[in-house]
């Protein structure tokens, strides 16, 4: 089972969850983490290279040890275990000092810590470093004269040593899509393009394995399907009632469709135990109403719910969105929101609109009010239900999206907007998706990188400005990054 996911997953479960405790403790069950992430650390010299004006008593005080240093990162790095004998397998390597070519050519995501008045910089040979999994921080052997600034120096080595983590986490995360299109589903037409869907499919299977280790087990639709009719009707009616005592309102729909996509929810979690998996997809809405044996309800509050409780749970089949969420998660402690994607250049603002969304936006205690609504360009009171949850504005944002295929990330950043200043209508049927995030941004280079081939229609909203972050992240595993607003 998942290691590092595993403690998350209990954490989010009992903190974050939309039902009540009791609920909460009824929700996916996972089993403890049972293995941490491993570090291979390298010091290259024992210290100071010069012994200066200082007596010994007076060095021992004012120069910073190897030890000093590492025991002030595994305070800041919980369930990181920092190891010297090489001989252990290990996720990254942390190297105070010029690393090897033996090193680097072992090819793991890789932190160079220049320990400054140590020894001369020019011993690190920066421009070698460029392409490789590479980061550099700077640790000065001589302390600073502000604790603060000491501190934020251990805070920033710490955080990208976090990358690492995350990136091993990956390998414990067991993907379930429920589809009958393996392993992209039916709504990946602008990534494939015309290219040939089969070999595009093993190009991004072999990416995803290289770089992250991430399972994806596929089960089809028909399983789903019967699974809903078997779920018991008073188990359905608890979770949309505490759905619909939570909401501002219902327009739109009826508790019967809420029930409906109760038991949607109910039969998704019952497929993540039964297949031990840690985050799942589905087909939706287009797909789902025309499903050969009969439609399919709505899982946009199924997928509300499980992305609350801290479980990536993406429509579509969206696998390079969900392989963002995850990692998000991972570095920020914090669900996302992943949408369609427009830019309307004339306000300056960029879109991201879908039918689920996340509760705890900003994954804390705090909740984003929301209306359960009928699915759009479904019949009124058909097809389930879904939600309009009213996103924070003013706040600032990072928009990214992972394309595994072609190993590229893509990052803007803006601030967050009312969408009901530029459109009156931005809250009634006719406008598409229910949740809609408008976001002030630079619209003319955005029009200028768009490129649907490459990373589709979608992108993945995280509250915060991630976008230094989510860069290191792109070099420690080795993908190339876009910043569509520069």
């Amino acid at each position: 089972m998942a290691r590092g996911l595993a403690a998350i997953l209990i954490a989010l479960i009992a903190v974050y969850c939309m039902l009540t405790a009791a609920q909460a403790a009824e929700a996916l069950e996972v089993e403890p983490a049972v293995t941490r992430t491993k570090i291979h650390v390298v010091f290259r010299s024992s210290g100071i290279d010069h012994a200066g004006n200082w007596d010994a008593s007076q060095k021992k005080e004012k120069v910073v040890t190897n030890e000093d240093m590492l025991n002030e990162l595994k305070k800041r790095c919980e369930g990181i275990e920092f190891v010297r004998d090489f001989q252990e397998e290990a996720d990254g390597i942390l190297v105070f000092g010029p690393p090897t070519d033996e090193l680097i050519k072992i090819g793991l995501p890789m932190i160079v810590v220049y320990p400054m008045w140590g020894i001369w910089m020019e011993s690190f040979n920066l421009q070698a470093y460029k392409g490789k999994k590479i980061l550099f921080a700077c640790l000065p052997r001589v302390r600073d004269a502000s604790e603060s600034v000491s501190s934020s120096r251990y805070e920033d080595l710490a955080e990208k040593i976090k990358l690492i983590q995350a990136i091993s986490k990956m390998r414990d995360v067991r993907i379930l899509e429920i589809t009958d299109r393996p392993v992209l589903g039916s709504f990946c037409g602008s990534l494939i393009g015309g290219r040939d869907r089969e070999k595009y499919e093993k190009v991004f299977l072999e990416n995803l394995e290289e770089t992250f280790g991430t399972e994806i087990v596929a089960i089809p639709q028909e399983e789903l399907f019967y699974k809903i009719q078997e779920i018991e009707e008073k188990e359905a009616k608890k979770i949309a009632k505490i759905w619909i005592d939570r909401a501002d309102g219902i327009r739109d729909t009826t508790e019967a469709e809420i029930v409906k996509s109760a038991k949607v929810y109910l039969a998704m979690k019952g497929f993540m135990e039964k297949y031990d998996c840690t985050a799942i997809t589905t087909e939706g809405y287009g797909v789902f109403q025309n499903y050969e044996k009969g439609p399919i309800p709505s899982q946009g509050l199924a997928s509300t719910q499980f992305s609350t409780d801290g479980i990536i749970s993406t429509s579509e089949i969206l696998i390079d969105s969900l392989l963002t969420q995850q990692l998000g998660l991972y570095i920020t402690g914090q669900p996302s929101f992943n949408g369609d994607y427009i830019i309307e250049p004339f306000n300056n603002i960029a879109i991201i609109l879908h039918c689920e969304c996340p509760l705890n936006i900003y994954g804390d205690k705090r909740r984003s009010s929301y209306v359960i609504r009928n699915l759009p360009r479904w019949e009124k009171y058909k097809g389930g239900a879904c939600v309009q949850v009213n996103l924070p504005s003013n706040e600032t944002v990072t928009v990214t999206k992972i394309s595994m295929y072609h190993k590229r990330i893509s990052i803007f950043t803006g601030k967050t907007l009312s969408g009901r200043k530029f459109f009156e209508e931005w809250d009634n049927p006719g406008l598409a998706c229910r949740t809609k995030l408008a976001i002030k941004a630079d619209t003319k280079s955005l029009l200028k990188n768009l490129d649907w081939a490459l990373f589709g229609q979608h992108r993945v909203v995280f509250y915060g400005d991630i976008r230094e972050r989510l860069k290191d992240l792109a070099t420690l595993i080795g993908f190339e990054v876009v910043e569509e607003d520069k």
